[in-house]
């Protein structure tokens, strides 16, 4: 009996070591409170530690997350590439512009309606004479600026003797000025061309030497445009001032002669070449006249015999 409890003694050493409860944890003021108007506030208890068990799967998702979010990231660039892209590509493409009234891209047309809305009041002064005579060299003069400069603007172009054309228009930086007229040789004056980039004043002389070619009632025209510089240099034209001018053209009394005289003789010469064709034609008929009358008489002859003549002695 005695052997048996002395056998059973270490097993219910360690059954009594294994039911024993933990010693509580005690708390520390400096971690495990707080102190709130003098009332020591107990901190909460700290969270369970993971399982054995899920330090694995633990291990695996914090090594991993930034792996996931770099995919996101990347699928937000691309995103975003591929809307700047679309976004050239449709900047790129033509789209009514109401101000160069022309299909343009959207890019150059916000830039069109900027300059645009940077036009100011302006005014043009033009002077042709109200009378040419064939033959003989004008010089037109045309001033364009702003209107508030429109005394000084008159004032480059009036002279004795000619007539004043004037107008209100839009000037921009720059502007265009072309004359054409059929009845005329037109000519522009200077190194520059019609189309100009204006200073800050907006101010700005185009000047032509005009000859006449034809008498009577003719007609010139002043085209004058504000116009937009577009990206690739080009400029399109937004604002128009077309202005029809006509003007009685003359000829002198010896320019009338002239021309009388030249009339008679382009009349003599236009009788003297229909003479000199008509007898031209008179002697190809009569050369082919004597051609017929050559063959006819060789038909008639062609076949008969020879007559002997009646004088000539018979032969013995």
């Amino acid at each position: 009996m005695r052997r048996r409890v002395i056998l059973l003694l270490p097993l219910l050493f360690a059954c009594g070591h294994c039911a024993a409860p933990e010693p509580a944890p005690q708390p520390n003021p400096s971690t495990d409170s707080a102190t709130i108007g003098g009332d020591p506030v107990s901190a909460p208890d700290p969270a369970p530690l993971p399982a054995a068990t899920d330090a694995p799967e633990n291990t695996v998702a914090t090594e991993h997350p930034p792996l996931a979010s770099a995919r996101p990231q990347a699928s937000v660039e691309a995103a975003r590439a591929s809307r700047r892209a679309a976004g050239r590509v449709q900047s790129d493409e033509p789209v009514p512009c109401d101000a160069v009234d022309d299909d343009v891209s959207a890019a150059d047309c916000r830039e069109f309606t900027r300059q645009k809305a940077r036009l100011r009041p302006g005014i043009l002064a033009f002077d042709p004479p109200a009378k040419m005579t064939v033959g003989v060299t004008y010089d037109l003069t045309l001033s364009i600026g702003k209107a508030t400069d429109a005394e000084e603007i008159r004032a480059v172009v009036r002279r004795e003797g000619r007539r004043l054309e004037e107008r209100t228009l839009q000037v921009g930086a720059f502007m265009t000025a072309t004359l054409t007229g059929n009845a005329f040789e037109i000519a522009l004056q200077g190194t520059e061309g019609p189309s100009r980039s204006l200073g800050a004043d907006r101010r700005d002389i185009w000047q032509w030497q005009v000859k006449p070619l034809r008498a009577g009632t003719q007609r010139l025209l002043l085209t004058v445009s504000a116009d937009a510089m577009g990206a690739d240099g080009k400029r399109r034209r937004f604002s128009l001032a077309n202005r029809p001018v006509d003007i009685l053209v003359e000829v002198t009394a010896s320019q009338r002669r002239e021309d009388r005289t030249r009339a008679i003789e382009d009349s003599l010469g236009r009788g003297a070449r229909v003479m000199s064709a008509l007898e031209k034609w008179m002697i190809g008929l009569a050369a082919l006249l004597a051609a017929v009358g050559g063959a006819w008489l060789a038909l008639r002859k062609f076949g008969k015999p020879k007559e002997v003549a009646a004088d000539k002695p018979p032969n013995p």
